[in-house]
């Protein structure tokens, strides 16, 4: 699809816990984006309760590129706090507001593929990347982590899921309820609400990193159970990958019968889901909130394995 004559102005909220060892990466591959005719008007980060070297980070960045601006909250309130604080001080002139998690790395074009998207069709009303796990296969975690966005990028494709990056019309953002764990998700509910359709643009990729770990693994598949069966309850809206058919029906095809480290990786991600699940809903069915959760470290630099800096060489300041 051909870029429209008329551009958009897009206004890129980034939400940030202590992600002083990816903001900086974050940030470039943002700012950096070829996006005509569009135009990225701003980028507002919101520093939550950071105690590591987030701010001081943004605020470098900020020295060179005026459309770069933080808010700071010094209590970590959740992201939805922080994607309604951001909306209280954006740009009102932005036709398209962006959700970025800070924990990841755009790769050159996304914002454009999902500008172009959107200007195309005034019924679209939020497009979404496809996440690229940066963990490396061939052991337990890095199939687990592959496999499951591979199912994500499935799924997506036939019903829209959407999250990492996401770009919807300023004129449907509506503040979040603050206790929402699965922001992307809510904001994704509010559209579909409003009688507009979610567009998956695959092409656009970002790369993230998923838990090298399998305790944050679990932690972090509980916590987006809980909240999408949060989320199912408050609005009436269910995420395509709640529908454990639908998962099942996709996941078999990638048992190979022949690399039993593959399949047994595949086998565990099963097993675990399924627990992740059954105590989200245990989470739900109590009222736990899941809206301010614990950290997972592993997944806080998004750089590939092989490109990592060797234990003590110079960090890069440039």
């Amino acid at each position: 699809m051909t870029s429209p004559a008329a551009g958009l102005r897009v206004s890129a909220c980034v939400t940030a816990h202590n992600e002083e060892r990816n903001i900086r990466k974050l940030l470039r591959s943002l700012l950096g984006q070829k996006v005509e005719p569009h135009v990225l008007c701003e980028v507002v980060v919101v520093a939550s309760g950071c105690t590591d070297g987030t701010t001081a980070e943004v605020e470098d960045l900020a020295k060179g590129d005026p459309r770069l601006r933080l808010i700071i909250q010094d209590a970590r309130l959740g992201k939805a706090s922080a994607i309604n604080a951001y909306g209280r001080e954006r740009d009102p002139s932005a036709d398209v507001v962006a959700v970025v998690s800070a924990d990841l790395i755009l790769q050159p074009g996304c914002l454009l593929l999902l500008l172009d998207r959107l200007a195309g069709s005034h019924q679209v009303g939020m497009v979404g990347v496809r996440p690229v796990p940066t963990n490396p296969r061939g052991h337990l975690m890095g199939n687990i982590v592959g496999f499951l966005w591979q199912l994500h990028h499935d799924i997506a494709s036939e019903s829209p899921k959407l999250g990492e990056v996401i770009a919807l019309r300023s004129s449907l953002v509506r503040p979040i309820p603050e206790d929402s764990p699965v922001d992307e998700a809510t904001l994704e509910a509010g559209v579909v609400a409003q009688g507009r359709a979610l567009v998956y643009v695959p092409e656009a990729v970002v790369a993230n990193r998923g838990p090298d770990n399998v305790r944050e693994y679990f932690d972090q598949r509980r916590r987006i159970a809980a909240g999408h069966f949060w989320l199912r309850r408050r609005t009436g809206y269910s995420v395509p990958t709640l529908d454990v058919k639908r998962i099942v029906k996709h996941a078999v095809r990638y048992l190979t019968f022949a690399d039993p480290l593959t399949d047994a990786s595949y086998v565990a991600a099963a097993l675990i889901e399924g627990v992740a699940r059954a105590w989200g809903y245990f989470d739900y069915k109590r009222e736990y909130n899941h809206a301010i959760w614990k950290v997972a470290s592993s997944t806080r630099d998004v750089t590939p394995d092989g490109e990592r800096p060797r234990p003590g060489a110079s960090k890069d300041g440039g």
